[in-house]
C-alpha cells in the first residue's frame, strides 16, 4: 500500500519535500491517509473540524485525533463550527455548509502556515458516488471527470485505491480509527448510494471502483482535449468590445452542437438555466438570460456577455467652474477662446458654444421619449431611434449618458452633439467636454 501511495503521489507531482495539511476526521479513510503520509516521511500538519452535529461523538472524534497527533508529534489545528446556523443563514444543506466551512478554513490554515497542499482522503469508492450523483442530477463531460487528483493546492492522494484495501491495510498495522455513526444512515444521497446501489453494481462488476476511476480519468482526458480544441476557436467565436464579450452566433452555429460550445465558454460565469439559454439562440434580439453575476444578451447576430452592472445614481450636476467629473464616467471640462480653435475632434469630445449653455449642466441616463436634434439635421429625432440607427445593443444603450442644459440634450456622450449647441461664426467661447482617454 505504501509503495503504491508513493508512486501515486509521484504521478500527481508530489515529492517528499512538500509540506502538507492533512484533513483528518477520525474515520478510517483520513486516518489511513495520515499514517501513509507519516510513514512515507512527508512533513504534515493536521486539520480537524468539529461541526457540532453529533454531540459527544463529535467531541470524542476531536479528542481521538488530538491523541494520535500527540503520540506521533504532529502539529494539529482544530476548530468548532456552528454548522446548522451557517446552513440556515445561507439557505443551504448541512452537507454543503460543512463543505464550505471546512474548505475555507483549510485554505486559511494552509496559507497561514506556508504549506504546499491540503490533502483529503477521497478514494475510488468516493469517486463512484460522485459520478453517480452527477449523473443522477444531470451533468456534462466536465461533471464526469468526478473527483480530480489535484485542483490547485487541493490534492486527493488516495484515488489509487478503495475503502476495502484501506481497511485491510489499517487492520494489518493495528491502526485504530473511529466510525462515524451518521455513515450508516441512508438519509443522505451518498449513503443511500453507498449502502443500497453500489453493492448491487459491484455484484455485476467486482472491480467497479477501479473501473469508475479509470472512466473518470478517460472523461478527464476527453474534457482536456475538447478544451484544447475549443480554445483554438476562441479568437473566432468571441470578440471583446467595450468591456463585454461578443459571441458570434454565425460561428457558433457552425458546430454540430452549438449548445455544448456555448456551455464551455459561459459555464465559468454561473449560468445554469440551460433551457433558457438554448431558447435564446432562436429568440428575438433583446432577450436576456442572467446568472447571479452575469448577463447574456441576444443582440442580432451575437450573444453579448457582461458582468451585471451596479446600480448608480441617475443624474449628476456640473457647475460652470467644474473642471472634471470622475463618477459615473471620467470627463474633463474646459473653456477656450473660439478664435484659432480647431474644432476637429473625435466622438469622445463635444465641442459646444459656451454662450448657448446654461449651468448647472446635468449628466443623466437616457429615458424613453427623449428627443434631440442630431448635428447636421434640421428636425428632431428620438434618442431611441438614434440608437437603432447606430445598431446599439441593449447593454450599450444602458451605458449611454446624456449631457443636458435646461432640459435639452446637448450631447449623447461619446456619440453625437445637438445641432443647436454647435459652433457658429459668431461663437466667442468654446466649451470643450472630453471623455478621458479620448
Amino acid at each position: 500500500m505504501q509503495k503504491r501511495f508513493l508512486k501515486y503521489c509521484e504521478s500527481i507531482g508530489l515529492n517528499p519535500d512538500v509540506k502538507v495539511l492533512v484533513a483528518v476526521s477520525a474515520g478510517l479513510d483520513s486516518m489511513a491517509l495520515l499514517h501513509l503520509f507519516r510513514l512515507s516521511g512527508f512533513s504534515v500538519q493536521v486539520a480537524h473540524c468539529n461541526f457540532n452535529l453529533r454531540g459527544e461523538e463529535s467531541d470524542g472524534d476531536e479528542v481521538f485525533v488530538k491523541e494520535i497527533c500527540a503520540k506521533h508529534d504532529i502539529s494539529i489545528h482544530t476548530k468548532h463550527f456552528d454548522t446548522e446556523d451557517y446552513a440556515n443563514s445561507n439557505s443551504i444543506s448541512i452537507q454543503m455548509a460543512a463543505r464550505e466551512l471546512r474548505y475555507t478554513w483549510f485554505e486559511e490554515l494552509r496559507s497561514a502556515f506556508d504549506l504546499d497542499y491540503t490533502a483529503t482522503a477521497h478514494h475510488q469508492d468516493d469517486q463512484i458516488e460522485t459520478l453517480l450523483i452527477n449523473l443522477s442530477r444531470g451533468t456534462g463531460l466536465k461533471g464526469m471527470r468526478g473527483i480530480l487528483p489535484q485542483q490547485g493546492t487541493l490534492i486527493r492522494p488516495l484515488l489509487f485505491t478503495d475503502r476495502p484495501a484501506l481497511e485491510t491495510w489499517m487492520h494489518h498495522h493495528d491502526f485504530i480509527f473511529r466510525e462515524d455513526s451518521s455513515n450508516a444512515s441512508v438519509k443522505y444521497a451518498r449513503n443511500k448510494l453507498r449502502h443500497q446501489v453500489i453493492p448491487t453494481l459491484k455484484e455485476l462488476n467486482p472491480s467497479l471502483s477501479k473501473t469508475y476511476q479509470e472512466n473518470a480519468e478517460r472523461f478527464g482526458s476527453a474534457s482536456e482535449n475538447l478544451a484544447f480544441f475549443y480554445e483554438k476557436q476562441r479568437a473566432v467565436l468571441i470578440l471583446k468590445k467595450e468591456g463585454a464579450h461578443h459571441i458570434v452566433l454565425s460561428e457558433l452555429l457552425k458546430h454540430p452542437s452549438p449548445m455544448d460550445v456555448l456551455f464551455y465558454f459561459i459555464d465559468p460565469f454561473g449560468f445554469n438555466d440551460w433551457d433558457a439559454i438554448e431558447n435564446l439562440i432562436h429568440a428575438e434580439s433583446g432577450k436576456v438570460v442572467s446568472s447571479t453575476t452575469h448577463e447574456l444578451l441576444k443582440d442580432r447576430d451575437v450573444f453579448v456577455l457582461r458582468e451585471k452592472q451596479k446600480e448608480v445614481q441617475q443624474s449628476f450636476h456640473i457647475t460652470e467652474d467644474q473642471k472634471h467629473l470622475s463618477d459615473p464616467i471620467s470627463v474633463g471640462f474646459s473653456v477656450q477662446e473660439a478664435k484659432g480653435f480647431n474644432p476637429n475632434r473625435g466622438p469622445g469630445c463635444a465641442v459646444l458654444d459656451f454662450d448657448k449653455i446654461q449651468f448647472p449642466l446635468v449628466l443623466r441616463r437616457w429615458q424613453k421619449g427623449d428627443v434631440f436634434k442630431p448635428l447636421g439635421m434640421q428636425g428632431k429625432k428620438k434618442v431611441s431611434d438614434f440608437f437603432i440607427d447606430q445598431k446599439m445593443s441593449l447593454f450599450e444603450k444602458e451605458n449611454v449618458w446624456l449631457l443636458c442644459s435646461s432640459g435639452e440634450i446637448v450631447w449623447i456622450v461619446g456619440h453625437r452633439i445637438d445641432e443647436r449647441f454647435k459652433l457658429v461664426e459668431t461663437t466667442q467661447k468654446v466649451y470643450l467636454v472630453q471623455l478621458n482617454g479620448a
